[in-house]
């Protein structure tokens, strides 16, 4: 019993191990080569795996996406939970708030920021443009934003208490992705050091109304 035991959690780790292979894998494709380059073929041959390896954990393209959309945000939040604790410590809950602005926006500065890595930038992009059309891809899209807007709109119920919340949180958030989408595709009209600026322009007149 024991052994069994053993045996299957060798074999969960086994496979969770393979499915971040492919997941690492169809990230790396998604970035060089766009929405239209990825597929269970070249993810296979970026993972030096097989094609039914590959289908074994994600069987169709759009699965692929999902799952690229969900581990550049898990890394996204690990590393915004880290910025934001740090910025509480050591200056406050408005300096948290603009760090995970900042963060939200591809505008926050290395080492612990992504500096001009547009990695997770690229793949919501492809992300967002895949969910224009109905479908499981759009219904993931929608309840990850939907979950950003609802974590900005609570700190800025907490922050600015004379605003509308909802509302302001759209706006913010209409504006971080719109700083992060130049960010991946155009970073000689919106460098980091110009990205930052208009993130904390923004908070500025959050901050006079």
């Amino acid at each position: 019993m024991v052994n069994a035991s053993g045996d299957r959690r060798r074999v969960r780790r086994a496979q969770a191990a393979g499915a971040q292979l492919v997941v690492d894998a169809a990230v790396r494709v998604l970035v060089r080569d766009g929405l239209d380059g990825l597929s269970v073929r070249k993810v296979a041959s970026e993972a030096g795996l097989s094609i039914g390896a590959v289908q074994h954990h994600y069987a169709t393209k759009n699965a692929l996406l999902v799952a690229s959309s969900e581990r550049v945000t898990e890394q996204f939040t690990a590393r915004a939970d880290a910025l934001a604790h740090r910025a509480l410590v050591e200056d406050g809950t408005f300096a948290a708030f603009v760090a995970v602005c900042e963060l939200l926006a591809n505008a926050s500065p290395p080492p612990e920021g992504t500096g001009d890595d547009t990695t997770a930038s690229t793949v919501w992009l492809w992300y967002a443009a895949k969910a224009t059309r109905p479908g499981p891809v759009a219904d993931a899209f929608a309840v990850a934003w939907s979950r950003t807007e609802e974590h900005l709109a609570a700190v800025i119920a907490d922050l600015y208490p004379t605003l509308d919340p909802v509302d302001e949180a759209a706006h913010l958030l209409a504006v971080l992705d719109g700083i992060a989408v130049a960010r991946a595709a155009e970073p000689q009209r919106m460098p980091l050091a110009r990205a930052r600026m208009l993130v904390r322009r923004h908070l500025d007149c959050l901050s006079r109304r």
